[in-house]
């Protein structure tokens, strides 16, 4: 019966557009109902497929004004403690991102965070914590390796390079020869680099980080904290400036 309870709404929506007025969902039954929307949609396919397109839109916009609204009333604080941050400390507005240096969702959403930090430069304070997924085999020496980049000033360049050669550093057994090149490539001491990348602490780093996204309720990469609101998931940049815009509101008291 679901489906045919969406098929409605959207024949509704179709038979809107026409100016045609059906009999109440409540007077036909589960036949009458699959018949007209069967003739209609075979009678009317575009308006169909435009009414569907419009229901879908306006699905997905109160779904996320809905997982906005709960974000902003149940923000938890995600402490920066040690962890790589990029911006000014006294920033108005701190991003706390739970990443995987694996995670394809991640890697496609560089960009969108850069494009942020750009149009808000002074402003917005980015912090990393690494968070590689069970699934992904080759995220932590990945991420011990950022760990050993940091070390030279260098992590946010090889977050950079290890989110854009992603499908090449994966396919090697262990992702080794290629995180030293990648260090290479950016100035560092090599030799150091890779003696750092056996590090012990690094996988003490990785468990605090772990930990961290366990207590806050972290079940994906990426999410992200701002200024405490939860955002899950690759977003687009005008979800995270909505999210800015009642952040800075809420703060204003508005």
């Amino acid at each position: 019966m679901k489906i045919y309870r969406s098929l409605f709404s959207v024949l509704l929506l179709s038979l809107a557009i026409t100016g045609i007025s059906p009999a109440p969902a409540s007077a036909m039954d589960q036949q009458e109902v699959e018949k007209i929307i069967q003739e209609y949609i075979r009678n009317h396919p575009e308006e169909v497929a435009a009414a569907m397109q419009k229901f879908q839109v306006e699905q997905r916009r109160a779904q996320e004004e809905a997982e906005l609204k709960q974000a902003l009333a149940n923000r938890v604080e995600a402490p920066v403690g040690d962890s790589p941050t990029q911006g000014p400390a006294n920033a108005p507005l701190t991003i706390v991102e739970f990443s995987d240096f694996q995670c394809p969702y991640c890697a496609n959403s560089v960009g969108t965070i850069h494009t942020l930090m750009q149009k808000y430069a002074g402003k917005v304070r980015l912090v990393f914590k690494h968070t590689p997924l069970p699934f992904h085999d080759k995220a932590p020496a990945a991420h011990k390796a950022s760990m050993a980049a940091n070390e030279q000033g260098k992590f946010w360049e090889f977050r950079q390079i290890l989110m854009a050669t992603q499908k090449d550093w994966e396919k090697e057994e262990n992702g080794k020869a290629k995180f030293i090149t990648y260090a290479k490539q950016l100035g560092m001491d090599a030799a150091r680099f890779e003696k750092d990348m056996d590090n012990p602490k690094y996988q003490s780093a990785l468990e605090e980080d772990m930990a961290l996204a366990k207590k806050l309720g972290v079940r994906g990469t990426p999410t992200y904290f701002l200024n405490g609101a939860r955002v899950v998931g690759a977003r687009g940049l005008d979800y995270f400036e909505k999210v800015i815009s009642q952040v800075a509101n809420d703060a204003a008291g508005k």
